[in-house]
């Protein structure tokens, strides 16, 4: 296949990695590397995203994108408990939805957990937080952190997580339509085409992070940690080394993985000057911004499904695999983790998958699972 390994940000790379340096590993044996997807849980209503609440170990939370938040047990079965129901406050179709969900890190004693939603009264990004009274939320707890307006209906982003540091990450599209006509992905002072880091425990709605990586510099909104990203649908962190692995969706060519170290900040993944590995329209200096980790043209497959660095213990032969998809081809392809981040990082073909692959998610063990929006979940196992 024609996957690209190119180089990024070399420099600061290297600044990242000595900072936080990652235990060392046995090379990764990608091509003996077979896997398999098995059904836990059927019957669902668009799911998009599979997560799990930190120390639960027998629970998923499955977020539908109509609106809804269901729990299903890991060993399979019915997903009838709703936990959390917003779809009366969303607006739901092509790409907007309930896009994103993320517990605290401390949500075992504090109940906090954030959503992604796209509002039914105008389509606007709305970033919330919630509370949960035992094993429900309550909806009458929400909080608003953050409101974004959309200029179009599609690339909406979507995904939350928490960082290593504790902070909130969002992940933001450019606004939508094709090419970015408001050049958002290279604008300062938008929220659009970003990813934005928050610190929920700090001042109202927000804080600041004090080393969130544009801080300071000038008509840069405080909140960007990283710019030039068109539609990051998917993106995770590594529980080894803290690193961001970001899924962006491309536009006309590539598709592309992109690497924020663990530490790093202030990066420019350079839509819309560039899209992948090339200059988007025209001329570009590829030098003025990090080259994704990993990409692949058309003749691949059309919408990138951002995955996750293995760290459960029921795979060993995963063991710092990254493993992430595509919507269009249902191609599922594998890396080495560690040479991502190095940015050495070759990709090979390990499965395809004949649902609608538009996520994957881990459990409360490491886990992994794919998402089929056709209304599965799926967990990730090896096979030979």
């Amino acid at each position: 296949m024609n996957l690209a390994t190119l180089a990024g940000a070399v420099a600061v790379l290297a600044t990242a990695l000595s900072a936080t340096p990652a235990p060392t590993q046995a090379a990764v044996d990608l091509e003996a590397l077979a896997i398999d997807l098995v059904p836990v849980v059927d019957g669902l209503d668009e799911p998009l995203y599979v997560t799990a609440a930190p120390g639960e170990l027998d629970r998923l939370y499955v977020v539908e994108q109509p609106g809804r938040v269901r729990v299903a047990g890991i060993a399979g079965g019915p997903a009838d408990e709703v936990f959390l129901d917003l779809s009366d406050a969303v607006a739901f179709g092509g790409e907007r939805g309930l896009l994103g969900l993320a517990f605290h890190p401390g949500y075992a004693q504090n109940g906090r957990f954030f959503v992604n939603y796209t509002r039914a009264a105008d389509g606007a990004t709305v970033l919330s937080e919630f509370a949960a009274a035992g094993s429900k939320a309550d909806p009458d707890s929400e909080r608003v952190l953050l409101v974004i307006e959309q200029p179009f209906g599609n690339h909406n982003g979507g995904m939350i997580a928490f960082d290593a540091a504790g902070m909130l990450l969002v992940g933001t599209g450019d606004g939508g339509s094709g090419g970015d006509p408001l050049g958002a992905g290279q604008d300062p002072d938008t929220l659009l085409g970003k990813l934005l880091r928050l610190d929920v425990d700090g001042a109202e709605p927000y804080g600041i992070p004090a080393d969130n990586g544009f801080l300071g510099r000038e008509a840069h909104r405080p909140e960007i940690h990283a710019t030039g990203l068109r539609n990051p649908w998917r993106f995770s962190v590594d529980p080894v080394g803290g690193h961001v692995y970001i899924g962006d969706v491309g536009q006309g060519q590539w598709e592309e993985v992109s690497v924020l170290p663990e530490g790093a900040g202030g990066l420019d993944f350079g839509w819309n000057v560039m899209e992948g590995p090339d200059c988007f329209e025209g001329d570009c200096d590829p030098a003025a911004h990090t080259l994704p980790a990993l990409s692949y043209d058309h003749g691949e497959g059309c919408s990138i499904v951002g995955g996750y660095a293995y760290r459960g213990t029921e795979q060993p032969a995963l063991e710092g695999v990254y493993l992430f998809g595509d919507y269009c081809s249902g191609s599922i392809w594998a890396a080495d983790a560690e040479e991502m981040v190095a940015g050495v990082a070759e990709a090979v073909p390990v499965f395809t998958f004949d649902g609608r692959l538009v996520s994957f998610g881990t459990d409360g063990a490491g886990e992994l699972y794919a998402v089929d929006q056709l209304g599965r979940i799926l967990r990730v196992t090896t096979t030979g």
